[in-house]
Formats: C-alpha cells, structure tokens, sequence
C-alpha cells in the first residue's frame, strides 16, 4: 500500500498523515513542491495514464500504484537549493512550478485530498456564501463593500454587531467592526466581507467523505482560531439534514476532506460561515480523540478498490 505526502512535507498535518500511514503500514512518498525537477519528477500523457511515473531517488513509481494523496501546498515554497534567480526569475520560476505539480495533482488516478480544482469557491468568500445558500444552509446576512457609509448603515441594520474579514481565500483574522476598518475605509481600500455576528458557539465539523466529525469550540473570543489561550475543543453531535447538507456540498465541490464551520445560537439555529478546502483538523483530532486522519486513510483504501465512488 502506497500513498504521497504532496507540497510541502514539513506542514504539520503531512506530518501527522505520514507518520500515522507510516505506523499502519503504508509506504509514504514524499513529493516536495520545492525540489520539483531536481529531487523527484514526472511523466504521463493524458491520454494514457497508465503509464505515467513518479521517478525519484532512483525509483520509479506508476501512478497507477498510489491509493491516494495528501496534499498540503506552501504558500510561498522555495528554490531549490543551488539555485539562485533575480527576483523576477524566481517568480516566474515558482509560478510555472505551481501549475506543474496542480497539473499533476488533478490528474493522478486516485483519490486527492484535495485537488487543486476542488473547492475553487473558497478564492471568493461573496460567491462561496451564495453557494451555501442556494444548498440551503442558513448564512448570516452579510455585504462586501469597501464604502465607509454603505458599511455603517449595514452594522445599525443587525442588532448584534458585525464582524469582518477578507473577500478572498486567504487566511484572515475575524474581528468585530472597529474604528480601524472604518479609517481605512474613509481613506480608501479594497472590498470586505461585513456580516451580522451571531451569538453564539462555534462548530468545526469535517467532513471525510460519508464520515462527519463534529467538535464544539468553547471559546471567549471573536475568533477562537487566532486567540487559542483558552479554547476547550469538545466532540459534539450534529443534526442529521446538516451532516446531510455538508456531505452533499463537499461532494459537489470534488473535496474529499472538507471543513465547515459554524456558529450555533442558543435556539440551536445553525449558520454555516464558510467551508475550508484544506481544513487544519489536526488541533480538533488531538483535543478530542476523532479519527479523522484514519479515517482518510480507510477513504483512499476504499476509494482504490472501487474508483467510482468518487469524481475525479
């Protein structure tokens, strides 16, 4: 049995993957999105993937021989090293990189968590809500705009605050409205995502192909995942139509692993807030004992003796 650590193998979640399919007998191949054509590389047509081959340190692997593959991208991956560019080289040079091994990614013939196609509607968070919306989760009301008016007239509107953040997929941290994005505002900055903040708790629940795992975040702040002092991570249960509504999401957007996350009032009203196509699940699977690694694993076993049960 054999399965490839893909982009960065020292992120904490390859780690973790590797050395659990390590201890259950997997052969682990590591394939760093940094040393792409010097360390290891690849070949396949199209056409015929078959084929197509992994070469590194002398061996070669078929394609065809990998049950699956974990993938966790650097956001700024490196050169390889020896190698020294100008600056607009190297750019160039990462960038040609990155479509090499998404090419690839998109491509192997088994499971990817995920494929570098899957989950596309994160990039946008306006369109990602809309999305949830139309599959029927609650999403809490919500504008972009990056007018100083249009936003103050939207936060007298919710009784609760507001919260903001980043348009885009890019990792930011949630914060109450305040007169720091109201002077940006006034002096001018791009769009943000302004929404009615809800009373409440939070929810992580991943989803893992037909496995659901659900944990309650007891936390005193705006968002737990950047104020982590006091945070008490608890495995909870989930109504049925949401494990339902999660599965049916993560499976129409190609993710095998999937993280949703909610905020839970006290009338156990549900809103889902986003979906995060490479969930950190690392910190809920250590605080509360859920197999969610394991549970990969046995995915990319299944997947392999019937390839249909899933896209690709």
């Amino acid at each position: 049995m054999r399965i490839c650590i893909a982009g960065d193998p020292q992120d904490l979640s390859s780690v973790y993957i590797s050395w659990l399919a390590q201890r259950q007998g997997f052969e682990v191949v590591d394939l760093s999105e940094s040393t792409l054509g010097t360390d290891w590389a690849f070949a396949y047509s199209d056409s015929d993937l078959s084929a197509g081959y992994i070469e590194k340190s002398d061996r070669r692997y078929p394609l065809t021989s990998f049950l699956g593959v974990f993938v966790r991208l650097h956001p700024q991956p490196g050169l390889p090293d020896g190698i020294v560019l100008s600056p607009a080289e190297a750019s160039a040079f990462v960038v040609e990189r990155r479509h090499a091994i998404q090419h690839l990614l998109n491509s192997f013939p088994c499971v990817v968590a995920n494929r570098p196609y899957s989950g596309r509607a994160n990039g946008s968070k306006p369109h990602q809500m809309n999305l949830l919306t139309k599959a029927g989760f609650s999403v809490p009301s919500w504008i972009a705009s990056n007018e100083k008016s249009v936003v103050e007239n939207f936060s007298r509107s919710c009784r609760g605050g507001v919260i903001y953040k980043s348009c885009s997929g890019i990792r930011s941290k949630v914060r109450l409205l305040d007169d720091e994005l109201l002077r940006r505002l006034q002096e001018g900055t791009s769009p943000v995502v302004v929404q009615e903040y809800i009373k409440g708790h939070d929810v992580r629940v991943h989803v893992v192909r037909n496995h659901v795992f659900a944990t309650k975040v007891i936390s005193h702040s705006v968002d737990y995942r950047f104020e982590s002092g006091n945070n008490e991570f608890r495995e909870t249960s989930i109504p049925d139509h949401i494990q339902m509504m999660c599965r049916d999401f993560a499976l129409a957007d190609h993710l095998t692993i999937a993280g949703f996350d909610f905020r839970v009032t006290k009338d156990e009203k549900w809103y889902c807030l986003e979906v995060n196509p490479v969930p950190t699940f690392l910190p809920y699977e250590m605080e509360t004992g859920q197999a969610i690694g394991n549970a990969l694993l046995n995915v990319f076993c299944e997947t392999h003796a019937d390839s249909r049960l899933w896209p690709m």
